[in-house]
């Protein structure tokens, strides 16, 4: 999601679309990378917030090259992701990321944007029952990405986590919605599905889920061994017992932002999916073609779906 954030900040929309085909680059020592979608498919012109859903990687690598690695890098380091990395594959979560800092990371999103540093300790009393310690005293927070930016991403997420009602196909997060909250988050699944990732948010909580070994070998292989399979559920399962007692709250909408009736398979306006768009956008009334694309020179190593 935070390519998808960097493309909306640099003016793109939900309904933008990039072209899901065969995608290939010579690095200029000569190493070929043609990277591929989790089940080897492609899709063709697809709006990016369809992309999302799907977890589709080639449009995750096209966004990535037009907006540019520095300024996605800018943004994971602004909402806790230090780890770094060059090159187009940042758009596939090729680094290593603590389950920490992507709760960090992702809790901007539901925070208006602002990233608040993670704690260990929030309370220490002596015998007494005096508090001696308060982790807000000390507690800090800075802004990450721009309000309507984190909204727009997040009102995506909550796409990746609501079922379809188109016949064969639903959303890698679509089994978050037996919470019967708002919910919103991203799978991911890496090479030869070593690690499964879930990692979402509602209103009150933030929560990762990793599934892995310590030793890095592979979980499983095939459908039955990715993030919306092994890792959802267990969110689930955890955030339903976290919720008990609870309110269901929507998500805080920030100034800014207008909502269209779009489809949410083409991101043409006039269907019946509400859409969010930053102020001064809109979906077009249309279908938007696109001219075939270029290859250039880049390298990296491909992962199997992003995160």
């Amino acid at each position: 999601p935070f390519v998808w954030a960097t493309a909306i900040a640099s003016g793109m929309t939900p309904s933008t679309i990039i072209d899901d085909s065969p995608f290939t680059r010579v690095a200029p020592n000569g190493k070929v990378w043609s990277p591929k979608n989790f089940d080897n498919s492609f899709n063709g012109p697809i709006p990016i917030r369809h992309a999302l859903e799907k977890s589709l990687n080639i449009v995750s690598i096209k966004l990535a090259e037009r907006v540019g690695p520095p300024m996605i890098r800018s943004l994971l380091q602004r909402c806790g992701i230090r780890t770094e990395v060059e090159g187009l594959t940042i758009a596939l979560g090729t680094p290593e990321v603590r389950p920490i800092d992507h709760a960090v990371a992702y809790s901007c999103f539901v925070n208006g944007g602002m990233r608040h540093d993670s704690v260990m300790v929030t309370d220490i009393r002596d015998r007494d029952g005096m508090q001696r310690y308060d982790y807000r005293d000390y507690a800090r927070m800075e802004p990450a990405i721009d309000p309507k930016v984190a909204y727009v991403a997040l009102h995506m997420m909550e796409g990746v986590c609501t079922p379809s009602n188109k016949p064969g196909w639903q959303p890698t997060g679509w089994r978050t919605s037996k919470l019967k909250r708002p919910v919103a988050g991203k799978t991911g699944t890496t090479n030869e599905s070593r690690d499964a990732w879930f990692c979402g948010f509602t209103k009150q909580y933030t929560t990762i889920v990793w599934v892995g070994y310590r030793d890095n070998r592979s979980l499983g292989h095939g459908q039955d061994y990715t993030g919306g399979r092994l890792a959802c559920p267990i969110w689930v399962d955890f955030m339903a017992i976290a919720h008990e007692g609870l309110p269901a709250e929507d998500f805080d909408v920030p100034y800014g932002i207008n909502f269209f009736d779009i489809n949410r398979y083409t991101g043409v306006a006039g269907g019946d999916y509400k859409e969010a768009y930053v102020a001064g956008t809109a979906p077009p009334s249309s279908f938007q073609t696109i001219a075939p694309e270029q290859s250039t020179g880049d390298e990296g190593l491909p992962l199997l779906e992003s995160l």
